[in-house]
């Protein structure tokens, strides 16, 4: 579903002819007159928003500004200039009208200028000539405007330019600025230009630092221009001007601005009731910002489960979740008139206890051990309690609460009572509870032995609900229990249930009258001898309002709204709210309470008191409300009142006409013939009258009979003439007299006192006739291409780029066509591609297919039915940048010790790199068949074209796969194929285990033992060393033996015997063992 709001959370309304939300999402504002113009619609901020039952998410602020069209003139004013200096003329708009009116050319008399050697038009609209001679004194120079949104040029009055001889002069500045703001990757062109004798110089600082030309900062005829703009160019500028005679300077202000973008993280959010959720935004484009969070579409502020933490506030953390809380979670930064907002949903479960298993009605005897057991489900983990008769169980050495969580993450809470007495006896409850809710489950345990009733306490009941009353009996058997009140036997109406089994009592639908009161318990132990407990019963009675209905009002009226509490305990507590919250101050209402009453109060209604509103009663028993709707009716108004309208005979005409009010009012269009006095009658609808959706009268043909006092009848159609010819064009008119004809020529109303013109009227029949004459033209066509589209774009992406263009002046020839062509940067045109024959009702069009992150020069041309217009202004647009689409180049692994291998890699190939490399990602594990490690990752930061990175600390003697993926700023790009390498080997980290030597004779050794545990052996086995000596009596040394690698080549299954030697020593390289 989708909704606009206006920024202050007011919905919007239609508003026939003037504002029209479609169904499906569009706000549409119709052109209205000035009489129609209202700040609450045509200058105002809106918002839209989308709610389906996962959430709601707001737009970002749409800021709308009607502009009011309005007379206003243009001028150039006369310029003094040295002869070999310069001169500027600067075209001067009216303050109501700059922000909409830019200069598009200048003329020499009537030629038009191009911008060139000695004249030039800057990007601000002024006129500079350079190298200023004697005849440019000779013309006169005007400007041409044109408005940005109706399209409409002006030409200026003509401008003189005085030329005098050169005089030694400091300079004196022409042209500069004050202050620039363009967006970031753009062009802006910075003016300075001075007058002086001899030419002064230039010089450019930046904060005044002195700025040295480059590819993006270039000193032109017409101050500094800087290509493709960086936030890090905002400054201060200073343009240095001097000569001989003198200096001065210049100093303006730059900020480029850089568009605002946020992403909120994480991506997705699970959780359940009670967790907790944490938000991040990260925004960039600024570091002065405000941000804002939502949830759902309202604004989110700190409660005491809300906090939000960080310099920008751009850290947002809800505890204790609840059902209410899930759905749309918004970030929005705010900049001046720029925004940027990114959402993510918040998925909550419901985690809700819920007992899966637990203990049973029981009988045991006295010293028995009892074991109960309750098993709960929730999230989080609910806390379970226990209690006996409706009292906590009380911890001692014999009773014990113990409880574990399982594997599946339900909680097991066990109570265990290991020497049961009588009193001991009665209902056990475990209650589990978390934050999403609470459930319960009980049980009785008799424990045989006396019968008793423990005592019992009064109970407060709610009028209207259901109440239960346990009889708190102990020991075990007894015959019966029953309930008495007043000494009546339970139950004597519907309402009232015993359970004898378990001894509670259920009083339904509870009644003050009636229910109130002393209950007594009676226990029949034996046939003769009854124990009984009395309770009390207080009943409360919660609040009741008497229903109301709020009438309909009109807007201006006074309103009165009762909220009157018919009956409840007192004291009873009322408040009021609209639409769901508190009543806001800002609407003006007044609350009245007296005791049991509440009233609201408008003095002034109008359209901000629509809605909902809520009397809300409560007192010790409960909360109640009731709830109207109050709708404000406004009177009908004319938002657009028929006026009077000419019409020419069988074509088609519109009678302007739309109200609004509420209900939305019924629009009846009635119709007088003659001229006498009028007699309305109402109008017939047909297919040639329609009442259109806004109220408006369209009359497809108009007929005779349509007639107001005057039509024409035929009427003058475009005529070709050549300049200094005469020209005829007749005018016929039919209806009531006498009949007036008006000339009008673009809006102007032509003198026929004018000598240029002559207009002659006469009656032919019924009809008047109207000629007029010129001793020139009327309408002179001249035949030529059309003049080229001015071109912007819209919208840059990683392989796209929408342009929209603005035609201008169509050659007097309707337009054909329009051709689209685009280079890279670095090529010439004659690579040119593009389209040719975009459809000449189309003024936007994307290209497709384009490289990522590259330089393209744009341009357009217009075509006619006599030729092709000139090139458009000429954009150079860099596309964003995208994933990498190819992987990094050879990658190669070097193992140069048992834990190291060294990992060399190249750079993706150049055209599939989408950007610039900024950092890599090395991913590697243990390799073997069918295995399912998971990669260790590494980020390695980009260099260069070559790369290279050493992994430590790794397995012995074991092999290792290894992928490459390389970033730039948009993302990862594919990964390289894996490539397996084996670190070297090593001696052996553990020695052979379970030796055993044993004398076989008197003159040999039998040993044996086990290999080492392969993970130790850090390479391929290549056989074992034995080394032996004999044990000399008194200290003597003894010879030491060894038995060869070679020897050893051949014993791989032990036991083996060996030569006469004493008890001996098997040893391995690296490890020995005695």
């Amino acid at each position: 579903m989708l909704r606009w709001y206006l920024a202050t959370g007011e919905e919007i309304y239609d508003v026939p002819g003037i504002r029209h939300v479609h169904s499906n999402g569009t706000l549409q504002i119709f052109p209205s007159s000035p009489a129609s113009f209202s700040n609450l619609i045509h200058d105002n901020t809106y918002y839209c928003t989308a709610e389906n039952p996962s959430g709601k998410i707001r737009s970002q602020d749409v800021h709308i500004k009607a502009v009011l069209r309005e007379p206003y003139s243009i001028r150039v004013e006369d310029q003094k200039a040295m002869r070999g200096d310069v001169a500027v003329f600067k075209c001067i708009i009216p303050a109501s009208v700059v922000a909409y009116v830019t200069v598009v050319s200048w003329e020499k008399d009537t030629v038009s200028l191009v911008s060139g050697l000695r004249f030039i038009i800057t990007s601000t609209g002024a006129l500079y000539i350079l190298d200023v001679q004697n005849e440019d004194g000779l013309y006169n120079y005007r400007c041409v405007t044109k408005h940005k949104y109706t399209e409409e040029t002006r030409l200026s009055n003509g401008a003189r330019l005085f030329v005098s001889d050169p005089v030694n002069s400091k300079p004196t500045i022409l042209d500069g600025f004050d202050h620039r703001e363009t967006m970031a990757s753009q062009k802006v062109e910075l003016p300075c230009k001075a007058s002086g004798h001899p030419s002064p110089k230039y010089r450019w600082l930046k904060d005044k630092i002195p700025l040295e030309p480059d590819s993006r900062f270039q000193q032109t005829n017409t101050g500094l221009l800087i290509e493709n703009t960086r936030p890090t160019d905002t400054g201060s500028y200073m343009c240095e001007v001097w000569n001989h005679y003198g200096s001065t300077e210049l100093v303006g202000h730059l900020n480029v601005k850089q568009l605002l973008r946020a992403v909120v993280s994480p991506r997705k959010v699970k959780g359940s009731v009670g967790s907790q959720v944490s938000l991040s935004c990260s925004v960039t484009g600024s570091d002065d910002y405000e941000l804002s969070w939502y949830r759902n579409g309202e604004i989110i502020n700190p409660g005491s489960n809300i906090r939000i933490l960080g310099r920008n506030r751009e850290n947002l953390m809800v505890e204790g979740m609840a059902k209410s809380d899930g759905g749309a979670f918004q970030c929005f930064a705010r900049k001046g008139k720029m925004s940027a907002q990114d959402f993510v949903q918040v998925i909550l479960e419901d985690g809700t206890p819920k007992i899966t298993s637990a203990f049973s009605e029981k009988v045991v005897s006295p010293n028995e051990l009892v074991s109960l057991m309750c098993n709960v489900k929730g999230t989080p983990l609910p806390t379970i309690t226990w209690t006996l008769d409706d009292d906590p169980i009380v911890k001692d050495g014999n009773h014990r609460i113990s409880q574990i969580i399982t594997s599946e993450g339900n909680v097991l809470s066990y109570l265990n009572i290991s020497n049961t007495q009588v009193r001991d006896g009665g209902v056990y409850r475990c209650a589990a509870n978390n934050s999403a809710g609470v459930v319960t489950y009980q049980a009785r345990i008799n424990v045989r032995g006396p019968a008793s009733i423990r005592p019992m306490k009064n109970i407060t009941a709610i009028a209207g609900r259901d109440t239960f009353i346990h009889c708190r009996v102990i020991g075990y058997p007894y015959y019966s229990i029953k309930w008495y009140k007043n000494s009546n036997l339970i139950p004597f109406n519907h309402r009232q249930r015993a359970f004898e089994n378990n001894g509670t009592l259920m009083l339904s639908d509870v009644q003050k009258e009636i229910d109130e009161g002393e209950y007594t318990c009676s226990v029949l132990l034996q046939p003769q001898l009854l124990i009984s407990q009395s309770v009390h019963v207080t009943v409360k009675v919660p609040p009741f309002i008497q229903p109301f209905e709020i009438q309909r009002f009109s807007i201006g009226q006074r309103v009165f709204i009762p909220c009157v509490v018919v009956s409840g305990d007192l004291p009873i507590t009322i408040t009021w709210q609209k639409d769901g919250r508190p009543m806001p101050a800002s609407l003006g209402v007044s609350i009245d309470n007296l005791d049991f009453t509440s009233s609201l109060r408008i003095s002034n209604l109008s359209l901000i008191h629509n809605g909902n509103y809520t009397c809300i009663a409560r007192n010790d028993a409960a909360a109640v409300e009731h709830q109207s709707q109050l709708i404000v009716r406004v009177p009908p108004r004319f938002v657009v009142q028929p006026g009077d309208q000419d019409g020419i005979y069988g074509k088609a005409v519109v009678l302007n006409c739309s109200a609004e009010g509420y209900p939305v009012p019924t629009i009846v269009w009635n119709f007088s013939k003659g001229p006498d006095v009028p007699i309305f009658q109402p109008i017939a609808l047909n297919g040639r009258i329609q009442l259109l959706v806004n109220g408006s009268l369209l009359i497809k043909h108009v007929l005779e009979e349509d007639s107001v006092p005057a039509m024409v009848t035929s009427y003058p159609n475009t005529t070709l003439a050549t300049q200094g010819q005469k020209k005829e064009v007749i005018c016929t008119a039919h209806g009531e007299k006498p009949i007036i004809v008006r000339w009008e020529k673009e809006d102007r109303i032509i003198n026929p006192e004018m000598s240029r013109y002559i207009v002659t009227t006469k009656e032919v029949g019924s009809e008047v006739v109207s000629t007029l004459q010129s001793n020139s033209s009327v309408h002179y066509l001249s035949l030529e291409p059309p003049d080229p589209p001015e071109v912007e774009i819209r919208e840059v992406r990683e392989r796209s780029i929408t342009l929209r263009w603005t035609m201008g002046f169509d050659g007097n020839s309707p337009i054909t066509g329009y051709d689209i062509e685009y280079k890279n940067k670095t090529d010439s045109w004659d690579s040119v591609q593009g389209t040719k024959g975009v459809s000449p009702h189309l003024n936007q069009a994307t290209m497709i297919d384009l490289h990522p992150s590259s330089t393209y020069n744009i341009r357009i041309y217009a075509n006619n039915q006599i030729g092709k217009s000139k090139a458009s202004n000429e954009l150079t647009i860099t596309t964003d940048e995208a994933a990498p689409d190819g992987p990094p180049q050879d990658v190669q692994l070097e193992p140069i010790s048992s834990q190291s291998i060294k990992v060399s890699w190249k750079s993706p190939k150049k055209h599939l790199q989408n950007g610039m490399i900024r950092r890599y990602q090395i991913c590697y594990r243990e390799y073997s068949t069918g295995s399912n490690f998971q990669f260790n990752i590494i980020n390695v930061e980009s260099t260069g074209d070559s790369e290279v990175y050493t992994l430590d600390n790794l397995k012995k003697f074991t092999q290792y796969g290894v992928v490459v993926q390389a970033y730039n700023r948009a993302g990862p790009g594919p990964s390289s194929q894996q490539i397996i390498a084996t670190t070297l080997e090593d001696v052996p980290s553990r020695p052979p285990e379970n030796v055993v030597a044993t004398a076989t004779s008197s003159e040999t050794i039998s040993l044996s033992w086990s290999v080492p545990p392969k993970e130790a052996l850090n390479g391929i086995l290549q056989g074992y060393r034995v080394i032996y000596w004999a044990n000399l009596p008194d200290g003597a040394t003894p010879s030491v033996a060894e038995v060869s690698a070679a020897f050893l080549a051949a014993l791989r299954a032990p036991p083996k015997v060996f030569p006469p030697a004493l008890p001996g020593v098997a040893e391995v390289p690296g490890s020995r063992d005695n």
